[in-house]
């Protein structure tokens, strides 16, 4: 659910529901399309989600993916990690386990306007067999996994010790990374200072034993009075002493008997990491949660200590993709300071990449103007044996439909060309990778294209050629270097109205490149079989029988037009719909610019030759109309986000991460 259709259609029907069943049914739907054939490989497509590279962190002997993780309140019974963890995530958790979890409670309870999920906090989390069956079932891809182990909360202290210290056995064959969640237990249950250095002690021993590369932190309450030094030194400072690496914040805040996750949780945990960071310097690692909700949040936990963040109830109430838009916060900096790029232009993809766009922009042109004028050309009348007059004579509407075909498929070539330049020189030469995959797969889906008329034995000597050179051009492309990622624009940090304005119209635009491509495999298809459909037919006034004994080659010709046209609908599509899922960041003008002057070409093309030629079919039309709403509605909603000057405050803030995230790495 990316973040422009939860958005704009599921958490709106989502928050309809009781949040339990909101919460089973998601995270049912996400863990049954990973059990799919290529349910996985969907989520990355649509995603596209994966951290860079630049954001790697080592910390506690673990590369991070990225600074971050996703806490266990998201999914408490971790049910669905195989699709949460692509969501961009550098590590995820589990937990709190216990040998055996309280069933007395179940509460799970929404509240949208404090932006807060309220749990029973006895029913929280997994027992030992659950954690087990789960475990067997996952496997990491390149993330760390952390384990929150707990007690039950009648124990003793001797018997919590006996059951971390189990837990820990019967787990350390899946990570080495553990949070000991027992510290609200021991306030609560009033341990003596004896107990807590004992049961302390006696865990963090037992992991050295086990293994000496498990590293063990501390789990310490969102609430934790940040400012009582006496209290730190009588509970935080013992563990540290006794072999934790690091603090880990429960990302939560105490309400009566139960835990409240989201928002309220923000402020505590801000407060907290920054006086743990005060008093205990660079040394130990501090994993921050609680209330992360937009890029903003997790930039303010970062600059006040936190090495590693945690993200759950953000993906409720912002949206899927809000890992993604804080890795892209976190990159902002890195990208900034990249040297320039000293390469010869030959040796860079963008070079590549933009003779393919020239190419295909000129032979559209010629494409256009035979299309508009003569029709058919000298080895056209060769292949069929009759020349234009003959044709004409056959069905004076023959002439008419051909033009109607062979220039849509000049006004979609055109677009074509346009939306190549446009990614090239906003996207490739800038070194984002996304624009790269859209135009070399929209050019790989128009190359496969041409084999798709070769099969009724008709061979066009002009559609070989530029074919032939443009092959080149893309397979220099693919074989070229794709520059480091430079000049980006300030991140978006706040969920203002224009990006949530910008949710509808990148729904608008991912609903017309599918609608493209489903169109063009559907033409392709009547090209290949059937070659007209029947408005086709009721417009000559004949039928596809008559043309045939008129003559035989006559519709392997037409189906040729038909085959190509339905191609490069197809390719157009994949040039929309990747920019559309991958690309729309705030302060992209040059996308909007791209996709504004794209689009007309196409259009007029397509509509304007049905009237020339009179093939008026409401009916037949109405699939470009609709597309031609959807197109425009997308760029109307997409303006004030694609094309916005980032706020002073959010540039502010992107260039005050590039300190944190420094002294991070």
């Amino acid at each position: 659910m990316p973040d422009w259709f939860y958005r704009t259609v599921s958490r709106p029907l989502l928050f309809q529901l009781p949040a339990r069943t909101a919460r089973d049914f998601a995270l049912g739907f996400m863990s049954t399309l990973t059990r799919l054939p290529l349910g996985a490989a969907m989520i990355d497509f649509l995603g596209h989600m994966r951290a860079p590279q630049e954001l790697q962190r080592q910390r506690m002997g673990h590369v991070f993916p990225t600074a971050i993780g996703l806490g266990p309140y998201l999914d408490t019974e971790a049910s669905a990690l195989p699709a949460l963890a692509r969501f961009g995530f550098g590590f995820v958790e589990i937990g709190p386990v216990r040998i055996q979890k309280d069933q007395s409670g179940s509460l799970i309870e929404r509240r949208s306007a404090q932006q807060a999920i309220r749990f029973s906090a006895s029913a929280l989390g997994l027992s030992l067999a659950e954690a087990e069956a789960r475990l067997r079932a996952f496997k990491t891809r390149h993330q760390p996994l952390l384990i929150r182990l707990a007690a039950r909360t009648e124990t003793t202290a001797a018997q919590a010790t006996a059951e971390c210290c189990t837990l820990l056995d019967r787990l350390a064959a899946q990570t080495t990374l553990f949070s000991l969640a027992t510290l609200e237990q021991a306030q609560t249950q009033n341990w003596t200072p004896e107990e807590w250095q004992t049961h302390l002690q006696t865990v963090a021993g037992h992991c050295a034993q086990s293994n000496q590369s498990v590293r063990l932190l501390l789990c310490v309450p969102n609430e934790f009075p940040a400012h009582d030094t006496t209290e730190i030194e009588r509970w935080i400072a013992p563990a540290l002493a006794a072999g934790c690496c690091g603090i880990q914040l429960t990302g939560s805040v105490n309400e009566g008997a139960d835990v409240l996750v989201g928002s309220p949780a923000f402020a505590p945990a801000r407060e907290l990491t920054r006086q743990l960071r005060a008093q205990f310097g660079p040394e130990i690692t501090i994993i921050a949660a609680g209330g992360i909700h937009e890029p903003a949040e997790a930039i303010a936990l970062l600059n006040a200590g936190a090495d590693l963040l945690q993200v759950d109830t953000g993906l409720v109430f912002s949206g899927p993709g809000l890992p993604k838009r804080i890795n892209e916060a976190l990159f902002y900096p890195t990208a900034q300071g990249q040297p320039a790029d000293q390469t010869r232009a030959v040796e860079m993809t963008w070079f590549w990449t933009l003779l393919l766009g020239i190419g295909m922009l000129i032979g559209s042109v010629l494409a256009l103007a035979i299309a508009a004028t003569r029709v058919v050309l000298p080895y056209d009348e060769s292949f069929v044996g009759l020349r234009r007059a003959a044709l004409h004579a056959i069905n004076d509407r023959l002439l008419l439909f051909m033009a109607h075909d062979r220039v849509s498929l000049a006004g979609t070539m055109i677009t074509i060309g346009i939306l190549y330049l446009g990614l090239t020189l906003g996207g490739v030469r800038r070194g984002l990778h996304w624009a790269q995959q859209a135009i070399l797969y929209s050019a790989l889906s128009g190359f496969l294209s041409f084999f798709l008329f070769l099969g009724f034995g008709y061979f066009d000597p002009f559609h070989a050629f530029v074919t032939a050179i443009l092959f080149q051009f893309f397979l220099l492309a693919v074989h070229s270097r794709l520059a480091k990622p430079n000049n980006l624009p300030a991140p978006n940090l706040r969920e203002d109205w224009r990006w949530r304005r910008n949710q509808w119209g990148q729904f608008m635009f991912v609903l017309h490149g599918f609608g493209l491509v489903g169109a063009g495999l559907a033409i392709s298809a009547v090209g290949v079989t059937q070659v007209f459909v029947p408005e086709d037919l009721q417009f000559m006034q004949t039928s596809a029988a008559h043309l045939h004994a008129a003559n035989h080659q006559l519709v392997p010709l037409i189906a040729h037009d038909r085959a190509t046209f339905g191609g490069m609908l197809v390719a157009s599509g994949i040039a929309v719909l990747l920019p559309a899922l991958w690309g729309f960041k705030q302060g992209e003008r040059w996308l909007w610019w791209t996709l504004a002057l794209a689009a007309p070409p196409a259009y007029v093309a397509a509509i304007g030759v049905h009237f020339a030629v009179g093939y008026i079919n409401l009916w037949h039309l109405s699939p470009v109309f609709a597309a031609f709403v959807l197109y425009a509605v997308g760029l109307t909603c997409s303006y004030q986000y694609l094309c916005a000057q980032p706020r002073e405050t959010t540039s502010a803030s992107a260039e005050r991460l590039s300190t944190a995230t420094v002294k991070q790495a």
